[in-house]
């Protein structure tokens, strides 16, 4: 009988040695999970396109002050707060699964209000709605992804969630520009509607089923995911991680007081941070603003529309380079090309302040600004999502996620709520100047602290960050 020869390399720690994974599955399921984000996504986006519109006579409610734009803005990251607290207790109620699934309720809910809206008060109303969909998407769906998914791919499935989110951004920005506000708001409705048409069919997280001890369905979840009946050898695996993580359930105390643990908050309040204080957010928020503002020779709109397929170009490169090249050169490279772009799209307001002559170099703004966002696309954006759901261990993602996205949400409301005061009162400089700094100050956290986890199981990942951080007692004499 001839014999089959596996490579040794070929075998994750998720996989038998008899029967290979079937990775198609596993990234159908993230397409469709990935969907919610995208749905929510869709509604940050809508503020490039919307406020311009909604500042005009024309405007479908009265029109609206700088002010109150950037509460429009705003108001969408107390929503997202508000959902990570409730996403702590939720997750393992429900399930992930359920509940991404009711986190389009409101989504829907807000753009229905969008739609008929007559005052600035339901437009607030429904950014607060869209907020619980995206809080609860990027607090849930990290986990969910990093669970179903095989050692192998597990970093490209995870980098789906970016891609996700700047198809989103980008089917506001190519549509938004040339329809009217309410319009919009109709339309957007359909990619919610896709999401829970397809996803509802889907299998759940079998970590999840296996907590609620539903082994035969979390079997069935299993052999769905990896499209193939031998996945006893993983199940028992995830069996074994699931009791000692019941054993030892998850609680900010021991987030915070257990070194290693402590240490892996650290990093991803730190790489939370660093998303936001770089200037993503307001960059994304208020692009069309920012185009207007330097005089794109394309126009303030197809300007943005450009912006947004590089976003989703550089999001679709890094999903699939960040299990090749490694997750520390992405990050070192975006925190080092944002902060150098912050500072030339900043020496060039600068200029214009002093009234400089500025002619010549027209194209340098939006150049920068290009280049900022393929920089903080390639990493930030979507690396910080492949290690949120490897460094934390399983009794304590469903802290550690919301936190997270708390986190994010509470800096990213500061930073887009002061963006446009900060532009109007003090210069455009100012505020650009501050993200570099901000971001050059990311890049010894990064070198130092940042853990290379490409290829490795989560057993592996969590040894090495408990050998790396975790004091050693001294041994006693007799």
């Amino acid at each position: 009988m001839e014999k089959v020869k596996v490579k040794e390399e070929e075998l994750s720690d998720s996989e038998t040695p008899i029967v290979k994974d079937k990775y198609w599955f596993q990234f159908v399921v993230a397409f469709s999970g990935t969907f919610c984000l995208l749905s929510a996504a869709v509604a940050f986006g809508w503020n490039s396109p919307a406020i311009p519109k909604l500042r005009l006579d024309d405007s479908p409610i009265p029109p609206i002050t700088g002010d109150q734009s950037s509460w429009i803005v705003a108001l969408m990251k107390v929503g997202s707060i508000s959902a990570s607290f409730c996403a702590i207790w939720l997750m393992n109620k429900v399930g992930r699964k359920t509940l991404l699934l009711m986190a389009s309720v409101p989504l829907i809910i807000s753009w229905i209000l969008i739609g008929v809206a007559e005052s600035i008060a339901l437009i607030y109303v429904s950014r607060i709605l869209s907020g619980l969909a995206y809080g609860t998407s990027y607090s849930v769906l990290p986990m969910y992804l990093g669970e179903i998914a095989s050692n192998r791919i597990r970093g490209a499935i995870s980098t789906l969630l970016t891609v996700m989110a700047k198809f989103g951004i980008l089917y506001a920005y190519s549509i938004g520009p040339y329809v009217s506000v309410r319009l919009m708001a109709w339309l957007s409705i359909i990619p919610a509607g896709i999401f829970v048409a397809t996803f509802i069919w889907l299998p759940e997280s079998p970590y999840y089923l296996l907590v609620k001890n539903e082994r035969e369905q979390a079997r069935r979840s299993l052999t769905r995911l990896r499209q193939h009946e031998n996945v006893d050898e993983e199940l028992e695996r995830m069996s074994v991680a699931v009791k000692k993580s019941q054993e030892n359930k998850g609680t900010f105390q021991e987030l915070f007081f257990d070194e290693t643990n402590r240490m892996s908050l650290i990093i991803i309040i730190g790489l939370a941070t660093a998303q936001q204080l770089c200037g993503s957010q307001a960059i994304i928020a208020y692009s069309e603003t920012i185009f207007k503002r330097v005089g794109s020779t394309l126009g303030a709109s197809e300007s943005t529309i450009i912006l947004g397929v590089v976003q989703l170009v550089s999001a679709a490169v890094s999903s699939s380079i960040v299990d090749i090249v490694g997750r520390r050169p992405l990050l070192l490279s975006s925190v080092i090309g944002a902060a150098v772009c912050n500072t030339v799209v900043g020496l060039y307001f600068f200029l214009e302040r002093m009234e400089i002559d500025v002619t010549g170099i027209a194209w340098l703004p939006m150049l920068a600004i290009m280049v900022f966002i393929v920089m903080y696309t390639i990493g930030m954006a979507t690396v910080t999502f492949a290690i949120l759901g490897e460094i934390i261990k399983i009794n304590l993602k469903s802290v550690a996620g919301p936190t997270f996205t708390i986190t994010g949400g509470a800096i990213s409301f500061i930073v887009v709520k002061l963006f446009q005061v900060v532009s109007d009162d003090l210069g455009s400089d100012y505020t650009f100047w501050g993200f570099a700094l901000l971001t050059y100050l990311f890049i010894p956290f990064v070198w130092f602290l940042i853990p290379e986890t490409k290829g490795k199981s989560f057993e592996v990942i969590l040894d090495e960050l408990n050998a790396r951080y975790r004091k050693k007692k001294p041994m006693s004499s007799k």
